[in-house]
């Protein structure tokens, strides 16, 4: 408790900075970097005892750079970009941080989760500065968030092999005059940093703080905080203990395992700051929120991700467009919203992996191989739940070929013996579709091919159901002819603008129409 009033003092002071790592993230459903690794690790096929030997001595950048000597850079950076641009639900322990610390954040996360939580408020009122700008001017109007290890929107300006990180800290040894180092010492002397979701095994971050503790000497340091689970046995306390204590670090334990903890440490500092009178006060609510039968914000975000694809409802996809409906599309796919909840998972997992396939290159490589072979096992795994014959047992290395046109062989027969009007179905003549457009595009790998229009019309009759299904609503241009020219107006701006963060007069323009739509 002495030491959450010390954080508590030191945050009143707003002498904090919270430095967050991928346990926050992985809060969120992202996979931890330790987990990444093993997943790349295993899909590399280098032996699991190898990956746990060198994780567990912290060693994370031979385990990059024996995956991307295997798997290719451009493959190695594919699967970083699709599983850290997920656009998933921003946790509670997320909004917290976003509520409690508005001026600087630091953190070694790909994802957007903190730009995210921060860009509710005024549009344009955060400020991301990559580790490779580390020393970009703040600007004091803005809240900064420092993304030390990159973006994930630009895979390719994120530090991720050994030799990036080299040239971003030092090779050999830690060169303290490069940008990352520079502006960690900046921050590890001038504020007093808490440390959320990390691990402070021994990275390059830890070295630093490591090397400038070490050549302070006797001059006097700020105290530092980590939130962290603890070690199960006193032992193992105390060797924490004197690991952090090297560092300058002063824990703050919670029960093993019950990561949930993190946040309601935040919340009770929160209730004290508050206490004394200064901590951050909600904004006056001047309306009263909008009421309807259904809550929209239930599935508000998830109908902006279709409007881009819903632009080209009955209407012709243009081949220069190809690439970027598919993306929209597997945008749609990848998560669970009201547009995927009600088909079956192994389904929509393998519309997820073809639409990467698909959208990602016109060449059919070794990322794509592996995308395609996950969407086949799902597929198998699929017939095998409604007893149709199916690979499952299988044990062969199937070619881009085969992945394209067995399954689709397979599904032509359920489509044909079965005609039901449900989301699965519709998701399998999807599928088919897709599958169909995958063998056209292998013959033509100089550009993206124009979509058959199958594609866009069973994406149509998916979407359509959903909407029937969970909103009680026929397709979106056809709600109310009172409104149909507004809906055409938004969704074409939601195309124009796909892959750009959302605008809140936007946001506010759907919420308000779909209130009047749906009251």
């Amino acid at each position: 408790m002495d030491h959450f009033i010390q954080l508590v003092d030191l945050m009143d002071a707003g002498a904090v900075v919270p430095f967050v790592g991928a346990g926050i993230s992985a809060s969120a459903g992202f996979s931890s970097w330790k987990d990444h690794l093993r997943h790349q690790g295993k899909t590399a096929h280098i032996p699991s005892n190898r990956i746990e030997a060198l994780l567990a001595g912290g060693d994370y950048e031979t385990v990059l750079e024996e995956i991307e000597a295997i798997r290719g850079r451009e493959v190695f950076i594919n699967e970083i970009r699709d599983e850290f641009s997920r656009n998933l639900t921003i946790p509670d322990v997320v909004w917290r941080i976003a509520e409690m610390f508005t001026d600087t954040v630091i953190t070694t996360n790909y994802d957007r989760l903190l730009e995210q939580s921060f860009e509710t408020g005024e549009a344009g009122g955060v400020q991301v500065i990559n580790g490779l700008n580390a020393l970009e001017q703040p600007d004091p109007k803005k809240i900064t968030v420092i993304k030390l290890h990159g973006d994930i929107r630009e895979p390719k300006r994120c530090i991720l092999s050994k030799n990036q990180y080299d040239e971003a800290y030092g090779n050999g040894s830690l060169n303290m005059h490069k940008s990352i180092p520079k502006l960690l010492a900046y921050h590890y002397k001038n504020s007093s940093l808490l440390f959320l979701g990390c691990s402070l095994s021994n990275d390059r971050t830890v070295q630093v703080f490591r090397k400038i503790r070490e050549g302070m000497g006797e001059e006097e340091a700020k105290q530092h905080f980590s939130i962290e689970q603890a070690p199960e046995s006193l032992e193992e306390i105390a060797q924490r203990n004197a690991e952090l204590a090297k560092l300058g670090i002063t824990p703050i334990w919670f029960e093993k395992g019950r990561y949930e903890l993190v946040e309601s440490i935040l919340s009770l500092a929160k209730n004290e700051l508050r206490h004394r009178g200064i901590a951050p006060q909600r904004l006056p609510v001047e309306e009263p929120p909008i009421k309807l039968d259904m809550d929209l914000s239930h599935f508000l975000g998830d109908f902006i991700d279709l409007m881009p694809l819903l632009h080209w409802l009955h209407r012709a996809v243009p081949q220069t467009a190809t690439r970027q409906y598919l993306s929209a599309m597997q945008r749609v796919f990848h998560g669970h919203s009201f547009a995927t909840r009600q088909a079956d998972e192994n389904l929509r997992m393998a519309l997820d992996n073809l639409l990467r396939v698909l959208s990602n290159s016109v060449e059919f490589d070794g990322y794509a191989h592996g995308k395609l072979s996950v969407a086949f096992r799902c597929l198998q795994q699929y017939l095998k739940s409604i007893g149709e014959d199916n690979h499952l047992d299988d044990d062969f290395e199937w070619n881009i070929y085969e992945l394209l046109t067995i399954p689709e062989l397979q599904l032509e027969t359920i489509v044909a013996n079965k005609v039901d009007g449900s989301f699965d179905y519709h998701a399998i003549r999807l599928i088919s579709a897709l599958l169909q457009h995958g063998q056209k595009q292998r013959m033509s790998p100089k550009s993206f091919c124009e979509l058959p229009s199958a594609v866009n019309h069973e994406f149509g009759d998916y979407i359509s159901l959903a909407l029937s299904a969970s909103l009680g609503v026929s397709v979106p241009d056809r709600l109310d002819q009172i409104y149909t020219g507004d809906i055409q107006s938004l969704c074409e701006d939601a195309w124009n603008n796909l892959g750009k963060p959302i605008d809140l007069r936007f946001f506010d323009r759907v919420k308000w129409l779909f209130a009047q739509i749906l009251q």
